[in-house]
């Protein structure tokens, strides 16, 4: 799990099937030792990974991508540079998925887009 670890939710907003995470990223987690240490970028793997952990706080669920239909990452996350992410995730329930629009942005920068379909799981 990154929540707590690598990233940290400083507030959720909630309205019907709509919810936005405003996260910070810690900027001196062992992984940007690795990636990269001149110039600390957060990998792809773990913004997907923020976007699934922040949706399963709020639906207290497990899930699991099962489906990534789309998925654009249109410039890079730099944990020192930015600050404060936001997380747009926009969801529909069906009876066995759920299906997921997401960004995640600052207030002037789109870093990703995604479509994905996720499964609960145990």
């Amino acid at each position: 799990m990154l929540i707590d670890n690598f990233f940290k939710i400083k507030q959720i907003e909630e309205r019907g099937n709509c919810v936005c995470f405003t996260v910070s990223i810690y900027s001196g987690h062992e992984v940007f030792k690795g990636h990269f240490p001149q110039q600390p970028v957060v990998p792809g793997v773990f913004a997907l990974q923020m976007i699934k952990e922040c949706l399963e706080r709020v639906k207290n669920k497990k899930y699991t991508y099962c489906e990534l239909a789309n998925c654009k990452f249109s410039r890079p996350i730099f944990p020192e540079q930015d600050k404060d992410i936001l997380i747009e995730c926009e969801y529909e329930l069906t009876a066995s998925f759920i299906l997921l629009k997401a960004t995640v942005r600052s207030e002037d920068r789109i870093y990703l887009t995604l479509k994905a379909k996720l499964q609960e799981y145990d």
